[in-house]
């Protein structure tokens, strides 16, 4: 299923029921419109497809566990002021995790912004073990010194580069100006910040999912977390960007623009290597030359290719 593009919300559908495989899912928000109920689909999602699955809680923000939080089965770790490598390694070799160790496995890290910078990526791969799935949130309206940020890529840079998929959670009003989102990305938030206000059953996520060749495939969607339903607003498919003559303009003394005419002439070139895709490949791996009148031909060469 991986490899089709023909139905994206099947996609959707897929990656949180944990049957992609996708090992750590990365899901960015901002105050305006929380990640929290993309996190309550992937529960609801995921526990359909594996009524087995074992939840883990990671929490730096959440003082009580939530009550998708089932006791006796799942696990809430507090991490918030202690070392989180020291108290996710003491629970990874702890009995009680080797009793469900055959079990499918979801770790749910309410805030990565609380892991240092240098620390980010070690602590990821103590979560990477077969049969776990890693899903964090990352607050992108967050004070990066809180996080220990002082100079080269950014952790939310690190994340997204190791992340299998990226939800990025918007308000569905995210591209009006005159939106809460839209206003507090450019100028702050502002007090009080009616965060419950902002909340609606019905956001917007754009998803990233990278497929095993490092292929990504961009998408669209407007998710109703009380229906469970998805609309796929738009897939993007990729394609050769029009070409933006406005920003040759004024680089060099040279005229770097093509004319309507070059442009039709320059689409008519046949490329060398198209012919050798035709007949389904009879050609092969060959090289396809035709000789031209001025071509010296010497038959007697011994080391011409024979044709």
């Amino acid at each position: 299923m991986s490899g089709s593009v023909a139905s994206p919300s099947v996609l959707l559908k897929r990656v949180l029921s944990l049957r992609e495989a996708t090992p750590f899912l990365l899901a960015c928000d901002t105050f305006v419109q929380s990640a929290s109920l993309l996190t309550n689909e992937l529960i609801h999602t995921s526990r359909q497809a594996n009524p087995d699955i074992v939840l883990i809680y990671l929490s730096f923000e959440t003082p009580t566990p939530p009550s998708f939080v089932l006791k006796n089965k799942d696990y809430f770790l507090d991490l918030l002021e202690k070392d989180p490598e020291k108290t996710l390694t003491s629970f990874l070799e702890s009995p009680i995790h080797f009793e469900n160790g055959a079990k499918r496995k979801l770790f749910i890290i309410d805030s990565l912004n609380y892991i240092q910078h240098d620390k980010v990526v070690d602590f990821l791969k103590l979560l990477m073990q077969p049969n776990h799935t890693v899903y964090g949130i990352y607050h992108q309206d967050f004070p990066l010194e809180v996080s220990g940020y002082k100079k080269g890529p950014s952790t939310y840079s690190y994340l997204h580069y190791l992340s299998s998929c990226v939800f990025d959670v918007k308000s569905l009003d995210h591209e009006d100006t005159d939106s809460t989102y839209y206003k507090t990305l450019i100028n702050g938030p502002t007090f009080p910040v009616g965060v419950r206000t902002t909340q609606r059953q019905k956001f917007f996520v754009h998803l990233t999912y990278r497929r095993k060749s490092g292929r990504s495939l961009d998408y669209k969607f407007v998710i109703d977390s009380s229906s469970h339903e998805y609309e796929n607003v738009s897939s993007s498919v990729p394609t050769t960007q029009a070409e933006d003559e406005s920003l040759l303009t004024n680089l060099t003394t040279f005229n770097l623009n093509t004319t309507q005419k070059q442009k039709e002439q320059r689409e008519k070139v046949d490329l060398p290597f198209l012919e050798a895709q035709q007949s389904m490949g009879s050609v092969g791996a060959s090289i396809v030359y035709e000789f031209e009148k001025d071509d010296d031909y010497d038959e007697e060469d011994p080391y011409e290719e024979p044709f």
